[in-house]
């Protein structure tokens, strides 16, 4: 009864889902090229910069992933279970946003600024909303712990204020030059273990906190895990998934 609850106040916020991504998708490449001021530190990214950042690089997850699945039911049903969760969030006022990706890999990404997306071969593995929102509550917590901008943060690309005006196409470079040390991380590096182990952990409190399962993650982990594969088609910038099993609580698997 709470789920449905929670699900029907999403449903009600929200405008039809693939209108509502497709059009913010569509629109960051402009949003992308006016950018205000930017200092070292993550204390130095504000919340306009913070979007604008996180548009960027959703369009090369986007790019990267064979684009956005345009099935309509598909994409309302991760954004009302990914809108159910983030309104528990430690951040739920940011615009959140969740897609599928035409990718048949089996992995699943985040951006900053409250953009999601679980790829089309990690999709049709998950059969429950338990397993679907337990793989959004894990990529709903790096936004909401700021993890990517955190790279940034760390870089001396960012040292000193810099005028990232739209005008001069010097500072557009070195704009996309940090845009691709976040994605460069997302894509070849991945986030460090601890990071990853601490999405976990805060994705599994996140999903018991909305009245999901909280074996979810487990179980889809689990499910990976015997079903075999190539590795590096498989959450193949994320931890052994022996490992991220083992760190988890021994929770029994969703009804």
């Amino acid at each position: 009864m709470r789920r449905l609850a929670v699900l029907s106040l999403a449903l009600l916020a929200a405008v039809p889902a693939r209108a509502q991504f497709s059009l913010n998708l569509d629109n960051l490449v402009n949003t992308a090229k006016d950018v205000g001021k930017m200092s070292k530190g993550l204390a130095g990214i504000g919340p306009e910069e913070e979007l604008t950042i996180g548009g960027s690089v959703a369009i090369e997850i986007a790019s990267r992933y064979g684009g956005i699945v345009r099935d309509e039911a598909i994409t309302r049903r991760v954004n009302l279970v990914g809108k159910a969760l983030a309104r528990y969030s430690s951040r739920p006022n940011l615009p959140w946003r969740f897609g599928v990706l035409g990718s048949q890999t089996v992995n699943a990404f985040s951006a900053p600024g409250g953009y999601v997306f679980i790829t089309r071969g990690l999709y049709d593995t998950l059969g429950s909303d338990d397993a679907l929102a337990a793989v959004l509550s894990h990529e709903i917590t790096h936004v909401a712990r700021r993890h990517a901008l955190k790279i940034i943060a760390r870089n001396d690309f960012f040292s000193g204020a810099m005028d990232l005006a739209s005008q001069r196409s010097a500072d557009l470079q070195k704009f996309d030059a940090g845009i691709d040390q976040i994605t460069t991380t997302l894509f070849e590096k991945g986030f460090d273990p601890q990071t990853e182990y601490e999405a976990d952990g805060g994705g599994r409190g996140l999903a018991i906190t909305t009245g999901y399962a909280p074996g979810g993650l487990r179980f889809v982990l689990m499910q990976l895990q015997a079903r075999g594969g190539d590795p590096q088609t498989t959450f193949s910038t994320h931890p052994p998934l022996q490992e991220r099993i083992n760190r988890l609580p021994a929770d029994p698997p969703p009804p």
